[in-house]
Parts: structure tokens; C-alpha cells; sequence
């Protein structure tokens, strides 16, 4: 599979399979999978970060495993394992998007010529690689697994985007592990709480997305206008 067309309709294929199992089967409970790692005893973060990782490339929300560390782990432990697996779920989509959809988005680069917007685009991925993963990831634009494999096909190198993702996603991590926490009581202040801290975490990154769009329209350039040409007179 060594052709760019093929590897990104491969990729294509790919994504389309994990929305239409998505679509058949649902999305997990956290209660389901419960199940498949409550009797692993001492092993039980690996489990949960085992799941973490397979949900992530399935793009499952990643609330899921979270909130299913939250139910089976103390909290210290919890969050851990949840950053742990969706990290490394999301190290995998993104290499699975570097190999198969790289190559062809990389060939429409060069096509596109040096002052086409997708050529400066991939130039700044280049230079701020780190900062625009937190920003997509703040920003409510695009599913988290998605945008996992979608950084694989542009030039962000593998760590900024690690150390991106793992900076952005520890807040609202840790509040969906506090929600699974305390999801045995419903009525209690920790659930309430924690529910709160979700909606708070998705309000704020709404109210940047806002901010950052109306900034963005301050301060463009305006558009210089076409010069006129002067007729000779003969």
C-alpha cells in the first residue's frame, strides 16, 4: 500500500468503520464495561487504561473511560490510568493517521504552492505544534478522536502533539473520573459537584471559542484595495 491515494482512502475506510460501529452497537456505558475489568484485582488500572486505549481509537468520547475509572479506581488512581490510556489511545490514532493519511496530504501541500492556505497552515503546525493542539482541543470544533487521527495526516510532530493533548485534556479528565466517582450517589454535593466542573469546563471552552473568533475578526488587515490604472492620454 505504498500508493497516497490508496493509504488515504484506506484511512477514509477506516474512520467510517469506527462511526458505523458507533452507530450499530452504540456508545459503551461505562456500567457495560465494568464488567470486562471489575474481577482484574491489582491490575485493574491496566484494565481501565486497556479500555481507555481501544475506546480512543474507536473514538469513543473519551468521558466514557473516564467515568468508568471513576467508578472502579480511587481518584488519585483513577486519573491516572484514564490520562494514561486516552493518551496512548490517541498516540495510536495519530500514528495510524501519519501513516496512512500523511503522504497524500502531504503531496496536495506541495501542489497547493507556498502561499496557498493549506501550505501556511501546515507552517504553522510546524513552528506552534504544541499550542495548536491545545487549541483544538479547547475548542469544541471537532470530536477528540477524530482530531487524533486528522493531526496525524498534517506535519505536527509526535510529541508537541502529546504534550498537547495531555495538557489539555487533564481538566476535564479528572471531572468526568469525579463524576464517575460519585455516581453511586446521584443526590450527593461530590456529584453535583463534579457535574458543575463538566459543565463549567465545556462552558469556558465555548466562551474561548467565541472570544478567539471575535479577536480573530479585530484583527484582521483589512483588504488593501485593487489599484487603478491610469489611461495614457495620447
Amino acid at each position: 500500500m505504498n500508493s497516497p491515494a490508496v493509504r488515504a482512502l484506506a484511512l477514509g475506510v477506516l474512520l467510517l468503520m469506527c462511526v458505523g460501529f458507533l452507530l450499530t452497537y452504540g456508545i459503551p456505558e461505562p456500567a457495560e464495561l465494568r464488567e470486562y475489568v471489575a474481577q482484574a484485582g491489582p491490575w485493574m488500572p491496566f484494565g481501565v487504561a486497556g479500555i481507555a486505549v481501544v475506546t480512543s481509537v474507536l473514538m469513543v468520547p473519551r468521558g466514557v473511560p473516564a467515568l468508568l475509572a471513576g467508578l472502579l479506581l480511587p481518584a488519585p488512581v483513577a486519573v491516572a490510568a484514564a490520562l494514561c490510556g486516552i493518551a496512548l489511545g490517541a498516540s495510536v490514532s495519530f500514528l495510524l493517521g501519519r501513516w496512512l493519511g500523511r503522504p497524500f496530504l502531504s503531496g496536495r501541500t506541495e501542489a497547493a504552492g507556498p502561499d496557498a492556505r493549506l501550505t501556511r497552515l501546515q507552517s504553522w503546525l510546524d513552528r506552534d505544534g504544541t499550542r495548536a493542539v491545545v487549541y483544538a482541543r479547547i475548542l469544541p470544533v471537532f470530536p477528540f478522536g477524530l482530531l487524533n487521527y486528522l493531526f496525524g495526516a498534517t506535519t505536527v510532530k509526535m510529541l508537541p502533539f502529546v504534550l498537547g493533548t495531555a495538557a489539555a485534556i487533564v481538566p476535564s479528565t479528572t471531572a468526568y473520573v469525579l463524576v464517575g466517582a460519585s455516581a453511586d450517589h446521584p443526590g450527593s454535593p461530590a456529584f453535583f459537584l463534579s457535574v458543575g466542573s463538566v459543565a463549567l469546563i465545556g462552558a469556558l471552552g465555548l466562551a474561548h471559542a467565541w472570544w478567539s473568533r471575535r479577536r480573530g475578526r479585530r484583527i484582521a488587515p483589512p483588504e488593501e484595495p485593487a489599484p487603478v490604472l491610469s489611461g495614457t492620454h495620447s
